[in-house]
């Protein structure tokens, strides 16, 4: 229309989620019947996908992990892998018919969740196997979280751990599980 100040911009925000939103002066100017400028009030309006709680805190719908294991000899493990997010649950990572966490291999895991970025970030995140079958022992070589908003069909990286090294009970550190994050509680 013409002398419209209405427009409509896409916006991203830091995690790469487009929002759309309608935006417009306040004020547009316009002559009244007597040719005198007068400032007519305008409605900002806005449209946004729902992405985001009853309070208003935008929700994870899932995690994206990937877990690569080493490239040497009995790196990899027939143990029950699995993903600690403290409170938020355990996530066992496997995939039925397959035999995952082989020597080389890199494997990538959706998760789906219901929680919000701070409700993450505020618990210890594990990456651990049960020591049971054959060869237990695993050598871990990189860990990558990525998480996907509601709403969004994008992926934002969370964080990334180079390698994590044995995850065994047979050697140093002797133990099953490694700490990625502290968590604050």
């Amino acid at each position: 229309m013409e002398g419209e100040w209405i427009f409509e911009i896409t916006l991203s925000t830091q995690l790469l989620e487009p929002t759309h939103i309608r935006w417009a002066p306040l004020f547009k100017p316009f002559l009244d019947d007597t040719g005198r400028i007068k400032m007519e009030k305008l409605k900002v309006h806005t449209q946004e996908v729902d992405t985001k709680n009853t309070l208003g805190i935008r929700v994870i719908s899932s995690i994206v992990v990937s877990v690569s294991t080493k490239d040497t000899f009995l790196a990899g493990t027939d143990a029950h892998v699995f993903l600690s997010l403290g409170n938020l649950g355990d996530y066992p990572l496997i995939t039925v018919g397959e035999d995952d966490f082989e020597k080389g291999d890199t494997r990538t895991y959706f998760l789906e969740t219901n929680f919000t970025l701070a409700s993450l970030r505020a618990e210890k995140i594990q990456l651990g196997h049960d020591s049971t079958g054959k060869l237990p022992g695993w050598f871990v070589s990189g860990v990558t979280i990525q998480l996907k908003f509601a709403g969004s069909n994008m992926l934002a990286l969370y964080k990334q751990w180079g390698e994590i090294g044995w995850l065994s009970l047979d050697v140093e550190p002797f133990t099953t599980i490694a700490e990625l994050q502290g968590g604050v509680g």
